[in-house]
């Protein structure tokens, strides 16, 4: 079992003042365990179990990373199938949605991380598909990530086109989130061919001066992230390399 030594959230930094209570920050324990794992895939885990339950899963630090992600999606799968069991005749869809949706996000994470893309992409369409507010995007949004990671750019760029609308509405357009948006939106234009990089270099001209603009307002927290993240993606299409 991994004993936690303080908490980080998703700058990898206990320190990021009140953009903690934003909704997708969560406190991922700091210890042997889950540091070698990306944020996200503690977030989308842990988010899934009660404190009582946390403390008596069997977490290994020593096992390897992929040993600890085959691991945490193990135990995502057992859950759904405890509470589908538990639920019956009815399904854990039925009886609490949320539950259900956050259980099947998890799996999507960890089967993303274990380049599992197939079924990745299984799951997180489930989630898009049976979503029951259907003007919530968010899992198009990972789709949309997901499309453009396994090389799909097209489909990547039309379905995330209206998720960077809503969330321009939803969050502002500064927002980590709607700055990613942009990102795929510009990755899956510039690698449709020359024809499209000049659209996609315009649209990434508009990121940089978003990220700018960070300063002083309520994602500053985010800003050197995601000039490096963006600035980092820009050089690696200018040569080839994503």
């Amino acid at each position: 079992m991994a004993s936690s030594t303080g908490y980080r959230y998703s700058q990898n930094s206990k320190n990021i003042g009140e953009a903690k209570n934003f909704s997708w920050e969560y406190p991922v324990p700091a210890n042997d365990f889950w540091n070698p794992l990306d944020f996200v895939v503690g977030r989308n885990f842990l988010q899934c179990f009660s404190a009582d339950e946390i403390a008596r899963l069997p977490l290994d630090s020593t096992l390897s990373k992929d040993g600890k992600l085959e691991l945490l999606l193990q135990l995502l799968q057992e859950k759904l199938f405890s509470r589908d069991a538990a639920a019956a005749p009815q399904t854990l869809y039925d009886v609490d949605y949320a539950a259900w949706d956050k259980l099947l996000l998890g799996m999507c994470t960890m089967q993303g991380q274990l380049g599992q893309s197939a079924e990745a992409e299984k799951t997180i369409r489930s989630l898009v598909d049976r979503r029951k507010d259907r003007t919530n995007l968010s899992h198009l949004h990972s789709l949309s990530g997901l499309l453009a990671e396994q090389g799909k750019h097209a489909e990547a760029e039309e379905t995330e086109m209206p998720v960077k609308l809503w969330l321009d509405e939803r969050l502002g357009k500064d927002s980590p989130q709607a700055l990613g948006s942009r990102r795929i939106i510009a990755k899956a234009m510039w690698k449709q061919g020359p024809s499209r990089q000049g659209e996609a270099r315009e649209l990434l001209a508009e990121v940089m001066e978003l990220i700018g603009g960070m300063s002083g307002g309520q994602f500053a927290v985010y800003q050197a992230e995601q000039r490096e993240t963006t600035e980092k993606m820009i050089a690696d299409l200018e040569r080839g390399r994503t």
